[in-house]
């Protein structure tokens, strides 16, 4: 059997968090928050967007190379082919 308590069990109070301070109007502050300034960064879509066309960009301009470099690879494969059929 258990012994009953001899008083009520009171726990301590809860405080809430102390909060972050608020970013000023100065701008002071490294943090501020979500949202509070509008159009202060560039859009999403827009650094996406370059992005993407910076990559295409890139890989078309290594696959113009790579076809340059074959074609001039080639035609001296045939001028030697050519030679060395001529004697």
């Amino acid at each position: 059997m258990l012994p009953a308590p001899s008083a009520p069990v009171v726990l301590p109070p809860v405080k809430p968090p102390a909060l972050p301070p608020v970013a000023d109007a100065s701008h002071t502050s490294l943090m501020s928050p979500t949202g509070a300034e509008e159009g202060d960064g560039t859009d999403w879509a827009v650094v996406l967007a370059v992005a993407l066309v910076a990559e295409i960009g890139l890989l078309w301009g290594a696959a113009c190379i790579v076809l340059a470099r074959r074609r001039v690879a080639l035609s001296h494969a045939e001028s030697r082919a050519e030679q060395d059929r001529t004697g």
